[in-house]
């Protein structure tokens, strides 16, 4: 606060005090951000590249048939962008009620529909009041006015359902009979003024978010991910997917899979099947898998790591304690002897071995694991080669990257470990106050958004809360279930299997 004397007019006014700028509002705003050490970027980048057409956050067919059909209602009654809003809200929640009344309880294999959460409250009381729950906010079942499109409209304009606008706009490769022979009842139900929950469970063998497999528009949807009669040369983002797809159900097929990244991702990883199975050693995108998911352990790791030295920071802490914590939670060895404890990462064959896997299953506190995780990987800089290597590095030589892991434990290899740990506590902390000034923003109010739970004053450190520290999604789970309620694969006596549908459309 600044005392500011104004000039006086003979009456001998009081000094004025004037509080901060008047051209914004006062205040830092720290705000949690993501990826505070910023490793996730090129494991989410091939993701990206290898599963397009699905994202982390598209787990249901039959959203992609349900926003299609709104945008060909819209184009058909040339709907405003507010009555398009409000068609594809009740349609949402009509979708939600019908689904939760099939399955009152959450099934094994499928989240429950988008909305179901928000409106537990009134579907468990029996009756859903379409003018209260479809608006947006609060107290409705979501908070945008587009329902839950937004999530998926990326991954419907990749595939064709739709095209851009500022409303959902049908796409050069959506079929409106289709669709309406398939979800059309939705169209009924979210023009009812109420729904009961009762009276929905009639609905729920036909519209219900479970089974779209058994449905036309589950069939128009698979063709379209599977892409059974591309050509050569078609794109290359459809052939990746149809790659990706094959390799999938190959896995599936062939090995006990009950959750598909754990189960599917320790096969794309390790072992010898990628080179070895008829099917998928022909698969040009397996051997980029192999890569990417090697790589999300050393990134994994690094996310455990940052979150339980951030958990470390109680109150105003100077780093050299959280330094002197780190090294404390390692033995007392030189940084040769922890890289000669390593277990072998890769088969007198060539095949990799599941160190990283085998290691986080071990007993160890959490710093050591990790920091083995790491230097497994780091190993694996000069066993890996041609498309799985590429894959693996990414962009060459950035920090925290495996080769730069390598660097700097061949560097070190005669100085203690514990040493090593301080060295990398001061690393890790000044990264994430450059990655977290790097994205600090202005907003418009005059507000600095700063992004990080951690901060560091003068050599004391503080935090604002908790860093996460779960792998960045690989989308194998999104895929294999939005496979799934398309008819691709079938879950029973949690297994999962291809069923005859899907091997039509990937052998």
């Amino acid at each position: 606060m600044v005392e500011h004397t104004v000039a006086v007019d003979g009456q001998g006014r009081a000094p004025e005090l004037v509080d901060g700028p008047g051209w914004s509002r006062p205040g830092l705003d720290v705000a949690a951000g993501r990826y505070p050490l910023s490793v996730e970027r090129h494991v989410m980048r091939m993701v990206d590249h290898l599963v397009p057409g699905v994202t982390a956050v598209t787990p249901h067919a039959r959203y992609y048939a349900l926003h299609g059909l709104i945008a060909a209602q819209a184009a058909a009654e040339d709907l405003t962008v507010p009555a398009a809003q409000t068609l594809l809200r009740r349609s949402e929640v009509a979708l939600a009620a019908v689904s939760f009344a099939h399955h009152p309880q959450a099934l094994e294999w499928l989240p429950r529909a988008h909305g179901v959460d928000a409106l537990a409250r009134r579907l468990h009381a029996g009756t859903v009041t379409m003018s209260e729950a479809e608006v947006p906010g609060k107290d409705g079942y979501v908070r945008n006015s587009w329902g839950f499109w937004g999530p998926y409209a990326g991954s419907e304009i990749t595939l064709g359902i739709l095209g851009t606008g500022p409303l959902p706009v049908p796409g050069p490769r959506l079929d409106t009979a289709t669709l309406r022979a398939g979800l059309g009842g939705l169209l009924q139900l979210a023009a009812e003024d109420t729904l009961n929950v009762d009276d929905l469970a009639s609905f729920g063998d036909r519209l219900c978010v479970c089974v779209g497999g058994e449905r036309p528009d589950g069939a128009w949807l698979a063709n379209l991910l599977c892409e059974p009669d591309a050509q050569a040369g078609q794109g290359a983002r459809s052939t990746t997917r149809r790659q990706t797809i094959q390799l999938l159900t190959r896995v599936v097929a062939t090995h006990p899979v009950r959750r598909f990244t754990r189960d599917i991702g320790h096969v794309l990883a390790f072992g010898d099947f990628l080179t070895t199975d008829a099917v998928t050693s022909g698969i040009d995108a397996a051997g980029a898998w192999r890569g990417v998911v090697l790589r999300n352990y050393s990134v994994g790791a690094w996310r455990r790591l940052w979150s339980w030295l951030v958990e470390q920071v109680d109150g105003l802490l100077p780093i050299e304690e959280v330094a002197d914590r780190f090294a404390a939670e390692l033995p007392d060895m030189t940084v040769d002897a922890f890289l000669s404890s390593l277990p072998a990462t890769q088969s007198t064959t060539g095949a990799p071995l599941p160190a990283e896997h085998d290691l986080r299953w071990a007993g160890d506190p959490l710093p050591l694991r990790e920091l083995r995780v790491l230097a497994a990987g780091a190993r694996r800089v000069d066993e890996l080669s041609g498309r799985v290597r590429d894959a693996f590095l990414g962009r060459r030589g950035v920090e925290l990257g495996p080769e730069w892991v390598q660097r700097r434990l061949d560097e070190a290899r005669p100085m203690k470990l514990r040493d090593v740990a301080r060295r990398l506590t001061y690393d890790l902390v000044a990264r994430s106050q450059r990655i977290a000034l790097a994205k600090a923003r202005r907003r418009t109010d005059g507000t600095l958004w700063l992004p990080t739970r951690l901060h560091e004053r003068g050599g004391l450190l503080y935090r604002t809360s908790q860093e996460g520290r779960g792998d960045v999604g690989l989308r194998l789970d999104q895929l294999g279930t939005v496979l799934a309620t398309c008819g691709v694969l079938h879950y029973d006596d949690q297994h999962w299997s291809v069923t005859r549908s899907g091997r039509a459309l990937v052998d």
